[in-house]
């Protein structure tokens, strides 16, 4: 239960910001299986929150793919093997590059609020695809879960790191495709203690070679008075 409870909250705010957007959105129908992705860019890692909402006439085909054995419960097994699924119908690239995709948090409603047509299945999936360098880049996702049945909402969270700045969301007419365009301001680099000593150097020895000049120059003035 407190592991539950834990993942509920974990996946809350993408279904705060999903309700607002759904709301906006024509009424969820009956025969429809409404999949919506929250993308949340960090400096990170990349976070898809997806909620998926099967309607009432369509909610018994989606169970076959979830309760496997038909027992009417939904074991953590069949919901780790429903998420992988999910996943292999996702590809997610940055930059033009694929991304590979995990699952970090899932919430599986019983089924039979699933059949009733407001239970929701809340999935994370997160991408960690390495160091981003400061400047423009490019995010797509792919979603080809279940199309004859689905209808698909696409959204960027805002990021909640200042460093990163979505500039543009593109998505084909049915949002099964979508694009986030983002910069990375990315944190000015450290100077290493090895840098600094060596800049202290060179600047010592410049000083001390100024002096010297210097003082060679008040010699030969000298020389040159005195003769």
């Amino acid at each position: 239960m407190e592991m539950k409870r834990a993942v509920f909250l974990r996946l809350l705010p993408g279904l705060l910001v999903w309700l607002t957007v759904a709301s906006s959105a024509s009424a969820h129908r009956l025969d429809e299986y409404l999949q919506a992705t929250l993308v949340d860019i960090s400096p990170g890692d990349v976070r898809l929150r997806l909620n998926l909402t099967p309607g009432v006439e369509v909610a018994d085909q989606v169970l076959t793919l979830i309760d496997r054995d038909g027992n009417g419960s939904i074991s953590e097994e069949e919901a780790t093997a429903y998420c992988e699924l999910l996943k292999r119908d996702l590809t997610l690239r940055i930059d033009q590059r694929d991304a590979a995709l995990k699952v970090s948090a899932a919430r599986f409603p019983e089924s039979s609020e699933l059949r009733e047509g407001f239970g929701i299945i809340q999935i994370e999936f997160t991408a960690t695809p390495g160091s981003l360098k400061p400047g423009d880049h490019h995010l797509t996702l792919e979603n080809r879960h279940l199309p004859k049945l689905s209808v698909y909402l696409f959204n960027a969270a805002k990021p909640a790191d200042h460093e990163v700045q979505i500039a543009r969301q593109t998505r084909n007419p049915d949002q099964s495709l979508g694009g986030i365009e983002f910069t990375f301001q990315g944190k000015p680099e450290a100077i290493s203690p090895a840098v600094i000593i060596a800049g202290f150097m060179v600047s010592g020895v410049t000083v001390i070679t100024l002096l010297w000049r210097a003082d060679r120059r008040r010699s030969r003035l000298t020389r040159s008075e005195a003769g």
